[in-house]
């Protein structure tokens, strides 16, 4: 029996997932990064202190590994880089070398569709949705067997991404970080007011919706009405770009994927709207599970 091990060291996730020959993803461990109360965030260089100490918390023992996937970038543009993802590339590569594995470079974006993709039937050629905390992004993705070939960036927010507009307007209204479990909690005794975000073809940018939130938060507005609000404003502005995109290239089929995504009534609004589908809510946040896949699927394509 093969197995094939996944990595990601996200901004604020330590994942490994290992997938059998069958495709079937039968470890998946993810320790989170602890942000300090009262913080927003942690510097790259505390990311990647934390994942180096907390890496063999999650790191499976005992599986002879016949391929090794790790993220070793953001996102599959020129220049994309964060020294988080140096620490994954570096551990992906001793653990392959270890068990004498092949070994393939991948990024953060071919993990988060490709676990995506675990439970949906897509074409070939499919629009993707990649909606998190840093990222905003609007794809055109082809496969192949299972592999994903190629990653075309269509549009991408101009400004802050997404998942920053919850994070910043949770941490004005003081809960936790990360804010979007909070919010969505919030968001059901809420309700939203109408934000106008700024599109430029398929980019959008949200740092207007974010200034006139702040706005309205100053002047007395409840917590669950801003929550009720930054929800409806993603998912009005997710649905356009959805259909931006699918008049743009004539591709119908959508997959959004990302930790946005795990956010039930944005994904029921979207869905309602535009027919598209989501990844499975335990693969939307950071994991390693769809780099195992890839790891499998890219092993046998290889044999």
């Amino acid at each position: 029996m093969k197995f094939f091990l996944g990595m990601d060291m996200s901004c604020y996730t330590t994942s490994c997932a290992v997938a059998d020959e069958e495709g079937n993803i039968i470890y998946d461990s993810r320790r989170p990064l602890v942000v300090p109360v009262g913080k927003k965030g942690l510097r790259q260089q505390e990311m990647v202190f934390l994942h180096i100490k907390q890496v063999r918390e999650v790191f499976p023992e005992g599986y002879p590994f016949a391929a090794v996937a790790v993220s070793t970038s953001p996102r599959d543009i020129e220049g994309s880089y964060m020294p988080v993802f140096a620490a994954c590339e570096s551990f992906g590569q001793v653990a392959a070398q270890a068990s004498g594995a092949e070994f393939y470079r991948l990024t953060h974006q071919h993990g988060h569709i490709a676990a995506a993709l675990i439970g949906n039937e897509m074409p070939d050629r499919f629009l993707a949705l990649h909606v998190s905390g840093g990222t905003t992004d609007v794809c055109a993705v082809e496969k192949e067997n299972g592999i994903i070939k190629k990653i075309t960036t269509l549009g991408e927010t101009s400004d802050i991404a997404a998942g920053q507009f919850i994070d910043r307007v949770g941490t004005a209204l003081g809960v936790p970080f990360p804010c979007g479990p909070h919010l969505e909690k919030l968001a059901e005794e809420g309700k939203a007011e109408s934000l106008r975000a700024t599109f430029y073809d398929m980019n959008v940018s949200f740092s207007g919706p974010e200034s006139a939130l702040l706005r309205k938060i100053e002047k007395g507005m409840t917590k669950e009405d801003a929550a009720a609000t930054v929800q409806h404003c993603i998912a009005k502005v997710l649905i356009e770009l959805i259909r931006r995109a699918q008049k743009e290239t004539g591709i119908k089929a959508v997959l959004l994927s990302g930790g946005v995504m795990s956010n039930a009534w944005i994904t029921a609004k979207i869905a309602e709207a535009t027919g598209a589908k989501f990844a499975a809510r335990k693969y939307s946040p950071d994991n390693a599970c769809g780099l195992a896949s890839l790891a499998r699927n890219i092993y046998m394509e290889n044999q």
